[in-house]
């Protein structure tokens, strides 16, 4: 089979098992909210479907790894996760990109006191498990295949797409963070934070600082969210927002378009 039907098939399995692990758990507590008056937002039994649908991405990349074992340099799947090699540009780069998520909070949100980041870090282990997980799927195995068929830009884009239809269910469900955003302005911001892990991922090569960064996003936002609105679900939207979530935007593109023509120039230099 050809590179590019190959990549075509292992994206279609990926997307064919997340969606159905992940749409049926979370469609069981919409018919349950609706229909049975159970699984509401916050009670023990709702935190299960939600779970197992939120590990959606994370159980087909193992499916998908496990399948396609021979098309993984890595020999494990642990060290598909950790990467290969951790060094002090590998931890810079996570770094600057942890400091950025919190100067972003504190000029957009205004999110400063001592207490609420410690919060965010006490949060980390679940932030990871809710959420986190996800990047064993969108940045192990649906971003780097679809590079393989379309160009880096498109890919991140589609990808951007697809992970927001993904958490489409969401807004059916009373309570969820999903339903303060419109699904619109949701979209639009998954696209740049699609990109900003997609170049994070490129520079380090290690999808566990991409989970570290998706769970440390998620704790930011739900702070800007939460306590940026003294309790109440929603998101203040204002100018700042706009140029610092542009800004990100921007810079990853940048850099993600740099390091892709410097690993093409490297290829094509060695042929």
């Amino acid at each position: 089979m050809k590179p590019k039907r190959r990549s075509l098939k292992q994206i279609g399995l990926f997307l064919l098992y997340t969606f159905s692990i992940t749409w049926f758990c979370w469609l069981t507590i919409i018919i349950g909210n609706r229909y049975f008056n159970a699984l509401w937002y916050g009670e023990p039994l709702f935190w299960i479907p939600n779970l197992i649908g939120g590990l959606g991405p994370a159980i087909s990349s193992y499916i998908i790894y496990r399948q396609f074992k021979e098309d993984f340099a890595e020999e494990s799947f642990v060290r598909f996760v950790f990467g290969k090699k951790l060094d002090r540009k590998v931890w810079l780069i996570f770094g600057l990109f942890s400091f950025w998520r919190l100067f972003m909070i504190w000029i957009s949100f205004g999110i400063k006191n001592p207490i609420s980041i410690l919060s965010l870090v006490i949060n980390l282990p679940l932030l990871i498990l809710f959420g986190g997980l996800e990047e064993l799927g969108w940045r192990g195995i649906l971003q780097p295949k679809l590079e393989k068929v379309i160009n880096y830009l498109p890919s991140v884009l589609i990808v951007g797409i697809i992970w927001s239809i993904w958490h489409l269910p969401l807004w059916f469900i009373k309570g969820t963070v999903q339903t303060s955003f419109p699904f619109g302005l949701y979209l639009f911001s998954v696209i740049i934070v699609s990109s900003s892990f997609t170049t994070l991922y490129k520079y380090t090569n290690n999808l566990f600082f991409c989970i570290l960064s998706h769970a440390w996003f998620n704790g930011c936002i739900g702070l800007a969210l939460y306590i940026g609105n003294n309790g109440a679900l929603q998101l203040n939207l204002n100018w700042k927002v706009i140029i610092v979530f542009s800004f990100e935007l921007i810079v990853s593109v940048i850099l993600g378009i740099a390091y892709t023509r410097k690993k093409y120039l490297l290829f094509n230099t060695r042929k």
